[in-house]
């Protein structure tokens, strides 16, 4: 009997082991036992997500932040290649990840898009609201794709930057900037509790986590440029206690709970005439019970009277627009997180999470409403419309809107916001007969814009101040050409090409902190592909660069696509380009957005890197893509299917990777690897100024799948830094004996959500005029 017992038991962790080691075999043969991380589970796994770092990570475990901690020199530079391999035993996962730029250039190109494409399944929590282009992919993609690139018109920008300067103006006023940096009276030294909180001086302003304003102001951006509703400021106290009021408490929900039990019990066994004399009792004055509901007797009047009343007759609590869309942002990590999770658990009477329901339900009905509205219009121009409903108010009993306040913030009639504009784009595709949106997927693209612009604009915004005050010659440069750009303070979107230095400080600070740690992809088949050797050998990218101006591209006329030889191979023919000058510094003009920006294209071809198409005995040509001919498609017996394959350098090497291997691009590593970078970790925004490898700059994401908010991103972020650091300088709060690279660091400390979010990032205002 004991043996029978002690073979099950050795069946028992003998079979489970025996089919991890398989599994585990099975991952490491898919990327052909490429060299890198061995691990007990991969950082991708359920269990990976909440395991945090452990000693040796690079043996051990290296936690899921890890793309953001190592960086380049933890993880590339150990294995001395820009491409790694990652294979967990307990959950089998077959990773590549990589900062090797000509291969990612190639893998996000139109060619290998297809052959690694998203991996939806990982995106389809942000389909919360419907469809968009996000989560879209190949067909579905285009057709959205051509629909929504349309909104981001001149227009929009030309909103954006009078709606910014605007909102920048109402919270210097509306938080009393003016009057409590009247008398700046400089201290001996810093003071500090003795918790360590600074102690602002007389005439200073302090913000213990700049982002907490930063977030209101990129709040207010989307919510005036992107859905044309009139934000109103409020000052943060006020602000922040308003939304955390929101959502039912434990005990109103057992009220309801109670009520429920109690009605129905009433009802079976009380008489119908005491049961209506008990309604008639209770229903004369419930008021006088709400108002003492902080004693015992109110709280059971209060009961009784919603035992009779049932929840309609509990205090209901209502939500403006502008706290929805707050609450929706911050939120939409808890709401993604809880998509993976039984849909009762969101229900619980938690506070947050009845919070977060409400304010999703008002997010997308009134989105839903405002897209019905717009479309009806455009549809149908002759026909009157409705008045457009305002943040305060309502047509229907049932919406969230508050009715007790006495301002109206209406929606913006003007029709030059984003969301008019996707509705404009899609109504207009749909009367050209081709296939446009629904409404479903215009809330739902809207939404991602929401999601898209708000957190990571505002962090950014956050650390480019950080960054300026950390280093004051950079920020006297940003000062003086705001000064020496626009003397006067009503500045216009034509102003913007002035302000090459503050775009260049946001891209470093992008750069530095780039707001997505990863970009995954997957293989679609068996491939081929090719890598680099080592990062070690081959000249540094940025020495191969002339020292002349790079200039951004801008077709004069649309270019018509001729499918050849070439064009499959990478090579295409360049559009014909005209420039325009500004401030006698040659820049050229956004051909998406029409809105002039600072360059970030090469002056030249990129290095030599051929590619010999199969079958042609001919010298190689050179590729436009940043490389040999992209993948090679495998047969099943795991051979090429064409006789000859493509050229290879000899500091390149061909790795056979299997279906539904996942490859993730490291933004964080690309963003810091010396061979595209000097002195990686050094905050130089000069380094923008002159020539750069476009191709190592990814904040944005990579190829046709890149972000179509960059450039509102950049206007808004341009446009807050000129209208604020005019008036105020930002210092940080520095400890007696600390040094600028110890608050740096500290400053630094982020966490890895939906995109990089910081810790605590302190920041010290003054007024310039008394420096």
């Amino acid at each position: 009997m004991h043996l029978i017992t002690a073979a099950a038991a050795a069946c028992i962790l003998i079979i489970p082991s025996i089919v991890i080691l398989r599994r585990y075999r099975r991952a490491v043969a898919m990327i052909s036992d490429f060299p890198g991380l061995r691990l007990i589970v991969s950082p991708m796994c359920s269990l990976g997500l909440v395991l945090p770092s452990l000693p040796m990570p690079l043996y051990t475990y290296p936690g899921f932040s890890f793309p953001s901690v190592l960086k380049h020199e933890g993880l590339f530079k150990h294995f001395k290649c820009d491409t790694v391999s990652l294979c967990g035993l307990l959950d089998g996962r077959a990773i590549l990840y990589t900062c090797d730029v000509p291969f990612l250039t190639r893998m996000a190109s139109h060619v290998g898009s297809t052959v690694f494409p998203k991996p939806i399944e990982e995106y389809g929590v942000l389909g919360y609201f419907g469809d968009n282009v996000v989560i879209a992919e190949g067909a579905n993609w285009r057709r959205q794709r051509k629909v929504t690139a349309p909104a981001f018109s001149s227009k929009v920008f030309e909103r954006l930057w009078v709606d910014m300067a605007d909102i920048t103006r109402e919270m210097i006023q509306q938080e009393n900037w003016d009057r409590r940096t009247e008398d700046f009276v400089p201290p001996p030294s810093p003071q500090f509790t003795p918790e360590g909180e600074y102690i602002p001086a007389e005439g200073e302003i302090y913000f213990p986590n700049v982002v907490d304003i930063t977030l209101r102001m990129a709040l207010a951006a989307i919510a005036r440029t992107g859905f044309g509703i009139d934000f109103e400021w409020r000052t943060g106290e006020s602000f922040t206690n308003t939304c955390q009021s929101f959502g039912e408490s434990f005990y109103s929900t057992t009220l309801r709970v109670i009520y429920t039990i109690a009605h129905v019990t009433l009802k079976l066994i009380l008489p119908t005439s005491v049961h209506t004399l008990l309604l008639h009792s209770l229903r004369r004055d419930p008021k006088p019970a709400q108002s003492s509901a902080n004693g015992l007797v109110g709280r059971l009047h209060l009961l009784a009277v919603n035992i009779v009343h049932g929840p309609s007759q509990l205090p209901q609590e209502k939500m403006h627009l502008q706290e929805a869309l707050h609450l929706v942002a911050k939120e939409s990590t808890l709401k993604l997180a809880m998509a993976s999770l039984p849909s009762w658990i969101s229900k619980l009477p938690i506070r947050r999470l009845h919070r977060m329901n409400m304010a999703f339900e008002c997010l997308q009905q009134e989105l839903g409403r405002m897209v019905t509205q717009r479309r009806k219009e455009l549809m149908n121009p002759a026909e009157p419309l409705s008045p457009a409903p305002s943040m305060n108010s309502s047509e229907s009993g049932d919406s969230f809107y508050s009715q007790s306040s006495s301002k109206s913030s209406p929606v913006l009639s003007d029709n030059s916001d984003l969301l008019s504009n996707l509705v404009r784009s899609a109504v207009q595709t749909e009367k050209a007969g081709g296939v446009t949106l629904t409404e479903e997927e215009i809330v739902g693209n809207a939404y991602i814009y929401l999601l898209a612009g708000h957190e990571t604009t505002a962090h950014s915004l956050a650390w480019t101040l950080a960054l300026l005050a950390a280093y004051p010659e950079q920020q006297e440069k940003a000062y003086q050409e705001i000064i020496e750009g626009d003397p006067s303070e009503d500045t216009i979107i034509r102003d913007y090409p002035k302000f090459r230095f503050l775009l260049a400080c946001y891209y470093e600070t992008l750069r530095l902190f780039p707001p997505v740690q990863q970009i995954p992809k997957i293989a679609a088949e068996d491939t081929q592909i090719v890598i680099e050797r080592t990062n070690e050998e081959g000249e540094d990218a940025f020495n191969t660069f002339p020292e002349d101006v790079v200039d951004f591209p801008r077709a004069t006329k649309t270019p018509t696509l001729h499918v050849t030889r070439a064009s499959i191979s990478g090579h295409r023919t360049r559009p014909s380009l005209s420039a325009i000058k500004v401030g006698g510094l040659p820049l050229r003009a956004d051909s998406s957005f029409g809105v002039p920006s600072l360059p970030c294209t090469p002056a030249t071809t990129p290095p030599k890197e051929y590619v010999r198409l199969p079958g042609d005995p001919s010298t190689p040509t050179r590729s436009e893509f940043l490389g040999p001919m992209p993948f090679t498609q495998l047969s099943k017996d795991g051979q090429p299917v064409n006789a000859e394959l493509p050229f290879v350098a000899t500091d390149q090497t061909r790795v056979v990777i299997k279906k539904d291997t996942i490859i993730f691009i490291s933004p964080p590593a690309v963003h810091y690897n010396p061979k595209y970078w000097k002195d990686p970790h050094q905050f130089n925004p000069e380094r923008f100024l002159k020539p750069y490898h476009k191709g190592a700059f990814i904040p944005f994401g990579v190829g046709t799948r890149a972000c179509l908010g960059r450039k509102f991103s950049e206007v808004e972020s341009v446009c807050m830094l000129v209208h604020l650091l005019r008036n105020y300088s930002v210092h940080l709060p520095v400890r007696p004996g600390e040094t600028v690279e110890d608050v740096r660091a500290q400053f630094s400390k982020a966490s890895v959500r939906i995109t990089l979010t910081p810790d605590k990032i302190p920041l010290i205002f003054r007024k310039r005029n008394q420096d």
